[in-house]
């Protein structure tokens, strides 16, 4: 796939789509306690290693002012850095000053901007979606609109790579944006305010009949804790209040699927809410130069929650394994899913003269029993290319039987004294197959191509959808939109054969994303939740009151 078709699919500010690079680079991020100290000057180095820093300045000075040809120097500062954090583990990393801005806008809950998410069609900025409460949907903008200049610079057709737009549309707060609109075959230009655009990381739907709530949290941002006591207080009853208060739930799914990490703080804050008891170990760290921190419990629940169960995938890495992992020891409640990506390492940043940052590995996080659940990665490549290793061996079909080794170690949950695994990340209590179809690797690129070929489909035919979602329910997807998705795939992947047949597969993925940009994300989650495998499974769970004891995992 070549670098244009990778940026079809963007966010003008990039806060909504990086699992892939929070994966590598910011899962598992533990905040600092201590003031923010300079890396270099408040490092003691042995004497006989003082000289290294010394010897890599010296090799610099030698090409800058002998070497044949103009060498440019930043360039050859990075390829070194690249090739130091090469020799350390995966999540060790050096972050440009580029790298440190995005990651910062992605961690911190919000950014200055005008809040919109977009598409890159033939060449022009297509707005996909409004962030609620933006400055850009305060000003008018809407899905399906065309961004044709920007502060009087024609934008559209000029080829212009997404970055040079993007920074068009960052500004100071309080700064005015001129945008040039097309809507309707009018251009309209609306002048908009840069102002802080909250980036939520924290959702949620109720399941009145199993008196259910269901919070999905997508990454452990600055705020996740903040977001979801606000989405607790919505349904469950206070502590301090009488049992028989009315209440809209009593139990709740935490869907933790896709959620790469992020703040450990955030996530044993959060633990703290899910368990009464005081004192209890949720996680611990310990490193070759950082001594044993232990987190546990502070007895202090504002809501009652009764039953949980929580919801894991392969892309379910770090703080996500955290909770999971500390819910699993504790016998607090079900986890269930496909076992976790098994990233346990901790990382500290720290800043860079030139504006980058280090993300350094210093510790390991262990579960309350006494499991490291990092993967193995002496094998670089092999550790990349887990998940395709995953796929071929059937391990995402079938509870995993090829790729786990077997622990040497034997750990237990700490009440029921249950069996868990420690190998390669937290796996689930009850094991949720990936859909069949995906076992053909085609289809994973396939639907990948669907958000953005349902944005031009509906873009093209508004008129032939209901108005609301209620009316919603009796549409049928049209052969035309099988056909079509046919051939636009045979044009962005010419190597995959694929028939109508097999794309009327897609016909949950299809209806999400038609909701999605229709109605709205909330909405399309709570419809799509009555299709969902792992909805159903946690839903029966809770409604059959499933007890973790005398149980087996499947």
């Amino acid at each position: 796939m070549d670098s244009q078709k990778k940026d079809n699919y963007k966010v003008l500010q990039p806060l909504l789509l990086s699992a892939s690079m929070a994966i590598g680079i910011m899962a598992g991020f533990k905040m600092n306690d201590n003031p923010e100290v300079d890396l270099i000057k408040n490092l003691d180095y042995p004497t006989d290693q003082a000289h290294m820093v010394g010897r890599i300045e010296e090799v610099l000075r030698f090409v800058e002012n002998k070497y044949v040809d103009k060498i440019n120097n930043n360039d050859l500062v990075e390829e070194a850095l690249m090739a130091v954090f090469n020799k350390l583990d995966p999540h060790s990393v050096y972050l440009s000053p580029n790298d440190v801005t995005e990651v910062a806008d992605q961690m911190n809950g919000s950014f200055n901007g005008i809040g919109i998410e977009n598409f890159i069609i033939d060449d022009t900025v297509n707005i996909y979606d409004v962030i609620k409460e933006s400055p850009a949907e305060k000003s008018g903008l809407k899905a399906f609109d065309k961004i044709i200049a920007i502060n009087d610079s024609i934008v559209a057709g000029q080829g212009m790579d997404f970055s040079d737009i993007r920074a068009m549309l960052r500004k100071e707060k309080g700064e005015n944006v001129k945008v040039r609109i097309l809507r309707h075959k009018t251009q309209t230009t609306f002048n908009i305010a840069v102002n802080e655009v909250p980036v939520p990381t924290v959702s949620s739907y109720l399941i009145p009949e199993f008196q259910t709530a269901c919070i999905k949290i997508d990454r452990f941002g600055s705020k996740t804790y903040k977001e979801f006591m606000v989405e607790v207080e919505k349904y469950f009853l206070e502590v301090t209040k009488k049992p028989d208060t009315p209440t809209k739930a009593k139990h709740l799914i935490l869907d933790l699927r896709d959620n790469p990490g992020g703040y450990l703080p955030e996530a044993t804050n959060i633990l703290c809410q899910l368990f009464e008891e005081k004192e209890k170990l949720l996680v611990y760290t310990e490193g070759r130069n950082n001594k044993k921190n232990e987190y546990k419990s502070v007895g202090k629940c504002f809501f009652a929650i009764d039953q949980i169960v929580v919801l894991i995938d392969e892309n379910s890495a770090s703080a996500s394994e955290i909770v999971a992992g500390a819910i699993q020891d504790w016998d607090r409640g079900f986890v269930i899913g496909r076992r976790s990506f098994g990233k346990g390492l901790v990382q500290e940043q720290y800043d860079l003269n030139n504006g980058g940052a280090i993300r350094l590995t210093v510790a390991r996080y262990f579960t309350p029993s006494g499991r490291s659940i990092q993967r193995e990665y002496e094998n670089r490549q092999g550790y990349e290319e887990d998940f395709s290793k995953r796929h071929k061996n059937g391990d995402l079909f079938n509870r995993d039987s090829t790729i786990i080794k077997k622990d040497s170690l034997k750990y237990y949950t700490l009440l029921l004294k249950r069996p868990v695994l420690a190998s390669g990340g937290i796996t689930p209590d009850l094991f949720i197959p990936m859909d069949s179809f995906y076992k053909n690797e085609d289809f994973l690129r396939i639907k990948s191509l669907l958000p953005e070929f349902t944005y031009r489909y509906v873009s093209r035919n508004k008129k032939l959808f209901p108005i609301d979602i209620t009316s919603f329910s009796t549409w049928k997807i049209p052969q035309v939109f099988y056909s079509d998705f046919k051939s636009f795939i045979a044009k962005e992947e010419k190597s995959i054969l694929v028939t109508e047949t097999d794309l009327a597969k897609l016909e949950k993925e299809v209806k999400y994303q038609v909701i999605r940009l229709l109605y709205g994300k909330s909405i399309a989650d709570s419809t799509e939740s009555k299709h969902d495998a792992f909805i159903t499974l946690a839903s029966k769970l809770i409604r059959d009151k499933s007890s973790l004891k005398n149980f087996k995992s499947k």
